[in-house]
């Protein structure tokens, strides 16, 4: 692999007056071919690094159109074999045979036969097998102790693995463990065990189980044997991967591979969370009644535990105002109402509840709005909102939260989004292309106390406006 190589062509077909031309692969290279005389050709391949070509030479006899083939052949390249690693040797419980693996090393892209050399050293005999093969230990006749070493060769050289002592004795896996199943105790929090039952017949055996969630890079191992079976804390609703694996308890015992996966799903549980939440106050009737949107952001996973079947809304009396599985709802709050409780609920509970927090807008002097308020777009799809939380306070934020309808391009329908922004920070992004107007909400540990900060439009055409009264909605 990247030789120089000349490959010559000389035409025997009898043309009066040759034309040669040389394909690879099936594509002419006439830039790198050079006449050597009038009925041979050579073309030259510099720094070739493919791992296999074909050849193909023609004489035009004089024309383009009409072609002869002279003769073809195949160009091999590649490496000579590196030298065997990590030469490992196991005999299964019950198999009856000797099975090895090794570490070949980088592809050498060329046919390459690697022979497996064991060396009695009680009786210095030696036998060579075919790899890839289980050696019958009916062939082995020299007793239990050998040197083993594999040799790698090609056509460019050969290559010798280090010499390793095995004694068949200590080679012997057990058989693997069997899952026969699972369960899951329903404390908090849950613990699943899974039920392995031993097949093997050998005394003295240890074992490994690893799990890991279905789609997770890690596994996460842990050592039991006969008498303990340890349970795992896992994610409920989620699907998980187990397997085991053993060895005899002598140091140099090999470890058997890992036994098939055996899946497994967690049960659901209660949310974990309360889901995050918002509100678009609207109309204000005369007997202190008033209509508010409940906003809800779903759950993530880890939190939901399961499948969020819907959300109730309720008031601190326990007065259900709403029960929906949509992320929405309108209600109609009774006259005094300040605060709001929203829970999620799956097939195994409720979460704790989100309170959702009704006062106007507060007094400037007791809970200040946001200040030095930025809008910037970043490019075609985010926008950036900065801010400064107010220098004093009579009550510390507990977050803050953005507000802004948009339309997508081409469209006149207006969608209403919102985030939610931890109290620490002071600068999040946005999707969209057109914005009619945003503002930012601070919210406090007072439940009657919201400070609001209108904030300039990001448009697509970089235009600002003020935000559009909308009756009966708080700006």
């Amino acid at each position: 692999m990247g030789s120089n190589i000349s490959i010559n062509c000389l035409s025997t077909v009898g043309c009066p007056r040759s034309n040669l031309s040389i394909q690879l692969n099936s594509t002419a290279r006439n830039e790198t071919l050079r006449p050597l005389n009038s009925s041979a050709a050579q073309l030259r391949l510099h720094d070739f690094r493919l791992p296999y070509s074909s050849v193909l030479c023609f004489d035009h006899c004089g024309s383009k159109e009409n072609k002869v083939l002279v003769c073809g052949t195949e160009v091999w390249a590649g490496y000579p074999p590196e030298t065997p690693g990590n030469l490992t040797c196991t005999i299964g419980e019950d198999s009856g045979s000797l099975a090895c693996t090794w570490d070949a090393g980088r592809p050498t892209h060329l046919r390459t036969e690697y022979r497996l050399h064991l060396n009695s050293t009680q009786t210095a005999e030696e036998d060579v097998f075919p790899a890839g093969s289980p050696v019958p230990l009916s062939a082995l006749r020299g007793g239990s102790h050998y040197l083993a070493w594999v040799q790698a060769r090609n056509a460019l050289g050969t290559a010798c693995s280090a010499p390793r002592h095995l004694d068949l004795q200590e080679l012997v896996v057990p058989a693997l463990p069997l899952a026969e199943g699972a369960e899951t105790t329903l404390g908090s929090p849950p613990i699943t065990t899974v039920r392995w039952r031993q097949q093997t017949q050998l005394e003295d055996v240890h074992c490994e189980e690893r799990h890991k969630a279905e789609d997770a890079p890690m596994w996460h191992v842990e050592a039991w044997d006969s008498a303990v079976r340890a349970g795992h804390p896992l994610q409920s609703d989620t699907h998980y991967v187990f397997q085991a694996r053993c060895r005899r308890s002598p140091p140099n015992s090999p470890w058997s591979a890992w036994s098939p996966p055996f899946m497994y799903t967690t049960p659901e549980a209660a949310p974990a969370a309360a889901p995050d939440v918002w509100r678009r106050l609207g109309s204000v009737f005369p007997n202190g009644s008033h209509e508010v949107t409940v906003l809800i952001k779903p759950l993530p996973p880890r939190a939901a535990r399961g499948r969020i079947l819907g959300y109730t809304v309720s008031v601190g009396s326990g007065q259900l105002l709403c029960n929906t599985s949509s992320t929405s709802c309108s209600v109609l709050v009774p006259p005094g109402v300040r605060v709001l409780h929203v829970t999620a609920h799956n097939s195994r509970g409720a979460s704790s509840p989100a309170n959702v927090t009704l006062g106007r807008e507060a007094r400037q002097q007791a809970f200040p709005a946001p200040a030095a308020v930025e809008v910037q777009r970043q490019n075609q799809s985010n926008v950036s909102v900065s801010w400064q939380p107010p220098s004093s306070s009579r009550s510390p934020p507990l977050w803050f939260i953005v507000e802004w309808v948009s339309t997508a391009p081409y469209s006149k329908e207006e969608r209403f989004f919102w985030k939610k922004v931890p109290y620490q920070d002071t600068l999040t992004y946005i999707q969209g292309k057109r914005f009619h107007w945003l503002q930012l909400v601070e919210v406090s540990q007072s439940p009657n106390l919201t400070g609001i900060e209108p904030l300039p439009t990001a448009s697509g055409a970089g235009g600002c406006e003020e935000p559009r009264e909308q009756k009966g909605a708080e700006q």
